[in-house]
C-alpha cells in the first residue's frame, strides 16, 4: 500500500474544509505557489505548516507527519466517498504556451471539474487515476498539427521528470511551455511539432535545473478528444 504523503493529507484536509488553493493561501498567509507545490507533491515540507494547519483546523503534527488525530478535537472525520460511477478531473486556471512562453502565474486556482463515466475514463486515460490528471489550456501554435491553440490538455501530473520521449508541460525558468521533449545522450531536445518553428538549442546537462516538469500530456480536446500517449 502506498504510504500517505504530506500532499495526500493536505489535499484531504482542503477537500474536507472546502478550501481552494487560493482560499487557503489567503487564510494562512502563505504564498499560493507554496500551497501549489505542497499539494502537487513538489515540496516535501514547509516552515509554514503550523499556519496552514491552523487555517484548515487540523493538527499541525498530523499534517506534517501523519501522526496523531487529524482534527484538534481528537477526531478523524470520514470523508464521503465520491460516486464510484464518475471520474472527476479538475480544470486549472493555468495556461501553457505552444509558442514563446507564458509567464508563470503566481496563483493557480481550480476553475471547475468535469466528470466522465468510468468506462469512458478507462478508454481515454488508460487506467490512470483521476487525482493524477489535470486539465489546462494551451496558447500559441508552435505545436499545431498535434495541439491547436485553445485546446484543453489532459496532463498526468504524477510525472515530475522526463519519462521518455513525449509531450510535456514544463517551466523553463519562469515561463510555462508545452513542447515535445526528447533525450539525446546527456542533452534534452525541445521540439515544436509545427515545422514553421525552429527547435530550441539543446539543453545541456548543467542547465537541466532550469527545467521543471509538472506533467506529461496524455491527450487534448478541442471538439473531440485525441490521444497522444
Amino acid at each position: 500500500m502506498k504510504k500517505e504523503t504530506l500532499s495526500d493529507r493536505l489535499n484531504k484536509a482542503m477537500e474536507l474544509a472546502g478550501m481552494s488553493q487560493g482560499a487557503l493561501a489567503k487564510a494562512s498567509g502563505v504564498a499560493q505557489p507554496t500551497i501549489w507545490r505542497l499539494t502537487s507533491g513538489n515540496a516535501r515540507g514547509s516552515t509554514k505548516i503550523v499556519e496552514i494547519a491552523n487555517a484548515l483546523g487540523v493538527n499541525s503534527e498530523w499534517l506534517s507527519t501523519g501522526i496523531g488525530p487529524m482534527k484538534k478535537d481528537g477526531t478523524t472525520p470520514i470523508n464521503a466517498s465520491p460516486s464510484s460511477n464518475t471520474f472527476k478531473i479538475d480544470i486549472l486556471d493555468l495556461e501553457v504556451s505552444a509558442g514563446p512562453g507564458v509567464i508563470n502565474r503566481e496563483f493557480v486556482e481550480i476553475l471547475r471539474s468535469v466528470e466522465y463515466s468510468q468506462d469512458d475514463a478507462r478508454h481515454m486515460f488508460d487506467g490512470r487515476k483521476a487525482e493524477n490528471i489535470r486539465i489546462i489550456n494551451v496558447r500559441g501554435d508552435s505545436m499545431s498539427g498535434t495541439i491547436e491553440p485553445g485546446d484543453l490538455l489532459f496532463v498526468d501530473v504524477s510525472i515530475k521528470n522526463f519519462d521518455g520521449d513525449g509531450i510535456y508541460a514544463f517551466l523553463y525558468d519562469d515561463t510555462a511551455h508545452v513542447k515535445r521533449l526528447q533525450k539525446m545522450k546527456d542533452k534534452l531536445l525541445v521540439i515544436s511539432d509545427n515545422k514553421s518553428y525552429s527547435a530550441w538549442d539543446p539543453i545541456e546537462r548543467d542547465e537541466m535545473n532550469r527545467v521543471f516538469v509538472f506533467g506529461k500530456v496524455i491527450g487534448s480536446m478541442p471538439q473531440t478528444y485525441r490521444k497522444h500517449g
